[in-house]
């Protein structure tokens, strides 16, 4: 889909990425062989550091004295070790030294010119293992390929054949006794790699930098949480606390003991800010009557509900359930369930491939939204706080539909009331171009009205009115090609 790539030279600092999550067990990446590797040299000054941490990552021009950072809440960083198969960088032992110093975390990263190419990837990933061993980097550390699109490193050979590559790198690195990890930018990793082969054999080891600006920020806004899963750490800013350096957060608590290498990793990412994104006051309850039972635990109901807020869409009815995308405000759910577990009543809603999505209508008594129940009157529950970015990329939509029978708006957009239904998941944005800051990603099959649309390009947009007198964007056709249904 598109989306905006951060990119950056070789020597500077790289993108990495951030995440947040409620899950209470240590972050080790598994080992995919079943075998427990034992390689234990030096043990750095914190093993162990809680989930939802700030920390740092530094290259050679940033120098080795990390104290400000400490002091600034850093609980770990992670250190540029080597770039390609012929460049270490000089500071790395003092800046490994200085974070043991300061009782944080040391990590350690490989900035990747080995694109799709796997015979390469293993050389680089055995010159990465001997540079940060030569760093004094903790055997067990983690220890992360930094694939970044720029002239030294070919991001074009293929979402299968990078993934192998990027594979190659970190069974390497995991041979020589460290955690492996992947680092990229959110958009590269989903249009360019394919991270569900990664993530199989190495659970909970992506770390992935999405921005909400360039400019200082001090705290992680989770609106721009990366929608992917299998997310361990978030870099969300290239400019923490005013210190020209990137700043980043563990979604899971970390732990670079390499005899943890055999625990379980399955992700349990449930980013949960504790409020909604949306400003729109929730809807008032309504009461479900005359019902059919499902099963023991959902009672059958076909109905509309309009979310009222940002709430998350999860593969299960629980909030430890993958997060499949976050549904902005105003975005039409159509449901044939319900089911009230504890304080939260959960939407079912039918997805393609006889597949289900879910989302909390109701917590506390109080919906999150409003509801349109089908001819029979009934009316049902809603949420509870979850505003975590999305997960999952796109299926290209489906069939074309498009009509013009319309009055113009303006000289640019055309009059025209509708509804169109997406056939994959699409950015919404705050304004009709692919540079414009992507408010949520809407999964496949939601509804979104418009009021009008525009082609620019080989785009034609659709517009979205939203509370506050605001709108938002969405691709409808690209190409000629609809990018779903319209009704």
């Amino acid at each position: 889909m598109e989306e905006k790539f951060l990119m950056r030279s070789t020597n500077k600092r790289f993108i990495s990425a951030l995440a947040c999550a409620s899950a209470m067990t240590a972050l080790a990446i598994a080992d995919p062989m079943g075998v427990t590797k034992t390689h234990q040299v030096v043990q750095a000054a914190t093993d162990n550091v809680p989930a939802r941490s700030a920390g740092v990552d530094v290259a050679s021009w940033q120098g080795t004295n990390l104290t400000q950072q400490a002091k600034s809440g850093a609980k770990f960083t992670v250190v540029k070790v080597s770039e390609s198969t012929n460049y270490q960088n000089p500071h790395a032992q003092g800046q490994i030294n200085s974070a043991e110093q300061n009782n944080m975390m040391p990590m350690g990263y490989h900035y990747a010119h080995f694109g799709a190419d796997s015979n390469r990837a293993v050389q680089e990933g055995n010159y990465a293992v001997s540079s940060a061993q030569q760093a004094g980097l903790p055997q067990g550390s983690y220890l992360a390929a930094d694939w970044e699109q720029d002239a030294h490193n070919n991001t074009n050979g293929g979402r299968e054949a990078s993934a192998n590559a990027i594979t190659s790198f970190m069974d390497t690195v995991h041979n020589g006794g460290y955690n492996p990890m992947l680092y990229s930018s959110e958009w590269l990793l989903k249009a360019k790699v394919d991270t569900n082969k990664v993530t199989q054999k190495y659970p909970n080891s992506l770390w992935v930098a999405a921005y909400k600006t360039m400019g200082r920020q001090d705290q992680p806004d989770y609106n721009y949480f990366p929608s992917m899963s299998n997310v361990a750490i978030w870099q969300y800013t290239p400019n923490w606390r005013g210190q020209n350096v990137d700043g980043n957060v563990n979604v899971l608590p970390l732990s670079n003991k390499s005899n943890n290498a055999n625990q379980a990793n399955t992700n349990t990412l449930n980013v949960n800010t504790n409020g909604q994104s949306s400003s729109q006051a929730p809807a008032n309850p309504v009461v479900n009557t005359s019902n059919k039972v499902v099963d023991t635990n959902w009672v059958k109901q076909e109905g509309t509900f309009t979310t009222g807020g940002a709430i998350n869409l999860r593969t299960g009815a629980s909030t430890n359930s993958s997060i499949i995308a976050q549904l902005p405000a105003n975005s039409e759910v159509k449901y044939d369930a319900y089911s009230t577990k504890g304080n939260y009543t959960w939407l079912r809603q039918p997805r393609a491939n006889n597949q289900y999505g879910y989302l909390v209508g109701r917590a506390n008594g109080q919906d999150w939204g409003t509801f349109k129940v089908a001819p029979v009157a009934n009316h049902v529950t809603k949420p509870t706080t979850n505003t975590a970015k999305p997960a999952q990329n796109v299926n290209k939509p489906s069939q074309p539909v498009h009509v013009n029978t319309n009055n113009n708006v303006n000289n640019n957009w055309t009059k025209q009331n509708g509804v169109f239904i997406t056939g994959g998941a699409i950015n919404l944005r705050t304004g009709a171009s692919t540079n414009s800051k992507v408010i949520a990603l809407l999964p496949t099959n939601t509804e979104i009205k418009y009021d009008a649309y525009r082609t620019t390009g080989q785009y034609t947009w659709l517009r979205q009115p939203r509370a506050n007198g605001q709108y938002g964007y969405l691709v409808g056709r690209l190409n000629n090609q609809a990018w779903g249904t319209y009704r």
